[in-house]
């Protein structure tokens, strides 16, 4: 059984086989010894059954000084508890051999969850999160998805800096674990089916899809466009007609050369049963959007709706 420097450590701390088990076993191992390994090693469920005495006392133990206060101040400068593990080996002299090596990883990540706030959660409980969203949607139930990735938001919202207005900063620190851009977008897709088994969704979406661009609105144009649209489609979603085309008539104005802000508008008139259904309105829309369009997805994506309404 091989397994790569770069690779998932195969035994479940999430981290890279290089910066965890590679000195402590032969990848030319059999597999039965291998298992064997795995079942020696430290696990998260293990720790988690510890009380917070037992946990401390066991740091302690192995050399590291572990001190509440200091603690809660590293959770707010650090973004994981791999990360908060790492300084303790680097400040103690951690005497932890063999099997004790993983267990301040699983230490940190434990006392996180219990000591920190709410909202102040480490990349490996967003990462858990995250995982348990997918599962959701696997079982075809994307509001338990969405409420498990709205605590993710909630994470990376108290994380921001003031003095930056991108994702950059945030997708160096996450990157190990998950995409930033890609699970931004992602929920706010989720956040319309959602909104489909239960309208409130769609208010949550418009307020997610506000504090997005409120706080990374310097963010690519593709991607503050679809966070724009997002809105606009959910206030259609929730009848509150003329301001999606408020929306739009600003969506316009701000993107004249992008032919979905156009297509916008013209679902607004025609995609969506409503009080103003207007063809040939949503035509004229359309028309707009064909003109501006310079990629051929979008030619397609607009004259298959202007086939659609005859």
């Amino acid at each position: 059984m091989k397994v790569g420097r770069n690779d998932l450590c195969p035994c479940g701390s999430g981290k890279k086989y290089k910066k965890c088990c590679i000195d402590k076993i032969n990848q030319e191992v059999s597999f039965n010894n291998f298992r064997n390994f795995l079942f020696e090693l430290w696990s998260y469920e293990e720790v988690k059954e510890m009380s917070n005495e037992e946990i401390i006392e066991k740091l302690q133990s192995i050399g590291i000084m572990f001190n509440k206060e200091i603690f809660l101040k590293d959770i707010e400068r650090y973004y994981s508890a791999e990360q908060i593990s790492e300084k303790w080996f680097n400040t103690y002299n951690v005497t932890a051999k063999g099997r004790d090596e993983d267990f301040p990883f699983y230490a940190a990540w434990v006392l996180w969850e219990r000591f920190a706030p709410e909202n102040v959660l480490s990349m490996e409980q967003m990462a858990d999160l995250i995982e348990e969203g997918y599962q959701y949607l696997d079982d075809n139930k994307s509001i338990l998805a969405c409420d498990k990735w709205l605590k993710v938001w909630e994470g990376i919202k108290y994380r921001i800096r003031t003095d930056f207005n991108t994702l950059e900063y945030l997708d160096k620190e996450y990157c190990g674990s998950f995409d930033i851009r890609d699970f931004c977008q992602e929920l706010e897709s989720e956040l319309y089916n959602a909104g489909i088994d239960e309208p409130k969704y769609f208010e949550i979406r418009i307020k997610y899809c506000k504090e997005f661009l409120h706080y990374f609105w310097n963010e690519n144009e593709e991607l503050i466009h679809q966070m724009r649209r997002a809105i606009i489609e959910s206030l259609v979603r929730l009848n509150k007609l003329e301001e999606a085309k408020k929306e739009c008539e600003k969506l316009i104005l701000d993107f004249p050369k992008n032919p979905w802000s156009y297509i916008a508008y013209g679902d607004v008139y025609c995609l969506y049963e409503s009080d103003i259904y207007d063809a040939v309105k949503a035509k004229e829309f359309y028309q707009k959007g064909l003109s501006v369009a310079t990629g051929n997805e979008e030619k397609e994506i607009i004259k298959e709706r202007l086939k659609n309404l005859g």
